[in-house]
């Protein structure tokens, strides 16, 4: 019933919609968004590379990438060239006479072996690479979930500015038809007066609905990073919330704690502050370095050598307190992210359990306002009948019934659905399906 009514009704009022909503000549010329714009396409924009929270988050990723980078090359083995040009005063007791006391050389060093501090931070900065792709993942989910509302904000603001243009029109008629009895001598002046006040109360409404459209087309589009093109016409999608779910809340919970990307981010800080643990562990200790020296003299000498191999060695004896404070401090870090953790499974036990609440309720709204809708719909073809007849009628106040219990199918409709897709997002579209078949068989 619920595509019949679109197609009957809805269809021809974004077409007149379409032409007279009041919106820039530059949103309808080489737009990168289909006209009319669809909720796939929109939804596709989720993570639209020129979107300023995708670039913010893409940055951080490559920045993590950098100092994974960085952490990796610092036992890279370094090739150095030093040298010195220097004139010396050769003293006349001396055999040698050559002031040019000049020199070149190119150290290799290579570091051995740190004791386990370079692969404590190759591994601190892979899992914040990890963190960061995760992180970026989940904004690109919420990207989605707030495009969906954004969406169907579009269509209810169209749907609001449909009841308020029929109320106008049938307003204009009211107030219209009073003057004309008013010149016949049927109707009083404060009748009309009457009747010209509720006209205007009509229209600050219908202009105000007429500025929502324009406000929510501006809040998509700013959202789908393409802020300088408001989409005229928005086609209402396909949609797959369904009202059978099954009432294990805890399935879902436990559910929602496997899958979420909140629940893996937060997993993923937990290995973090383990991994800072040991790192911190190794923030003073021993390392052993080899070093090749290779020179080239422009004065010979006994003691200058063409070449040289030495091995380095660090064993600190004391370093006070530096590395029992850098222990602590990543311990308390790690304790604060775990305190963390059960915030957070708190929060999903009572998002779950809202959501499924939520499911329940437009269900069931969404099953009243259709019966409404039916009984608007017989309400007007009678009404239409007995105004063909020239029986007295309220035809007018029909239609506006009719166009309200519409719109109010479709907020329903709309709160259902997106109640349904965050579920989906906490606990996975295929977890959920096959909860809503085992909820189908169970009723």
């Amino acid at each position: 019933m619920f595509e019949q009514i679109y197609s009957g009704y809805l269809k021809p009022a974004f077409f007149f919609l379409a032409l007279s909503a009041v919106l820039p000549v530059q949103s309808q010329e080489n737009s990168p968004l289909p006209e009319p714009l669809t909720l796939e396409a929109a939804l596709q924009q989720a993570d639209n590379a020129n979107q300023y929270q995708i670039l913010y988050a893409q940055e951080r990723l490559n920045q993590a990438l950098a100092e994974a980078g960085l952490a990796g090359a610092t036992n890279d083995t370094k090739v150095n060239l030093s040298g010195r040009l220097r004139y010396v005063g050769v003293s006349a007791l001396g055999d040698d006479d050559e002031d040019d006391d000049s020199k070149v050389s190119l150290f290799l060093r290579k570091p051995l072996y740190d004791f386990g501090k370079e692969s404590g931070e190759n591994e601190l900065a892979e899992l914040n690479v990890e963190l960061s792709q995760l992180e970026l993942a989940y904004l690109i989910e919420q990207r989605e979930l707030s495009i969906l509302e954004k969406y169907f904000a579009v269509l209810n603001a169209d749907n609001e500015y449909l009841r308020h243009n029929e109320d106008l029109a049938i307003g204009f008629i009211r107030f219209d038809r009073a003057r004309e009895n008013q010149e016949l001598g049927l109707a009083s002046e404060i009748e009309v007066k009457e009747l010209q006040a509720k006209y205007e109360i009509i229209r600050q409404n219908r202009y105000s609905s007429e500025n929502l459209q324009r406000m929510t087309r501006s809040i998509l589009a700013e959202e789908l990073g393409f802020p300088q093109f408001l989409p005229s016409e928005v086609s209402v999608p396909k949609l797959i919330a369904n009202t059978k779910l099954t009432d294990d809340v805890d399935l879902l919970v436990d559910q929602a704690y496997r899958h979420s990307y909140l629940m893996k981010i937060q997993q993923k800080k937990i290995q973090l502050s383990q991994q800072a643990i040991e790192t911190a562990k190794h923030t003073v200790g021993p390392s052993l370095d080899a070093e090749l020296e290779f020179s080239e003299y422009a004065r010979d000498g006994s003691t200058r050598d063409d070449w040289r191999a030495t091995l380095y060695f660090d064993f600190p004896l004391y370093a006070g307190s530096l590395e029992e404070s850098a222990i602590d401090r990543a311990t308390a870090q790690h304790r604060q992210v775990l305190s963390e953790m059960q915030k957070l499974k708190s929060e999903l036990r009572l998002k779950v359990l809202e959501l499924w609440q939520s499911i329940r309720q437009n269900s069931l709204r969404l099953e009243g306002e259709l019966v409404n809708q039916e009984y608007r719909d017989m309400y007007l073809d009678r009404s239409r009948a007995e105004y063909e007849l020239e029986f007295k009628t309220d035809l007018g106040d029909a239609m506006v019934q009719f166009s309200n219990s519409r719109k109010l199918v479709y907020q329903a409709r709309f709160d259902l659905e997106l109640a349904w897709r965050k579920l989906e997002k906490l606990v996975g579209s295929a977890f959920l399906n096959s909860m809503q078949s085992q909820g189908a068989n169970n009723g």
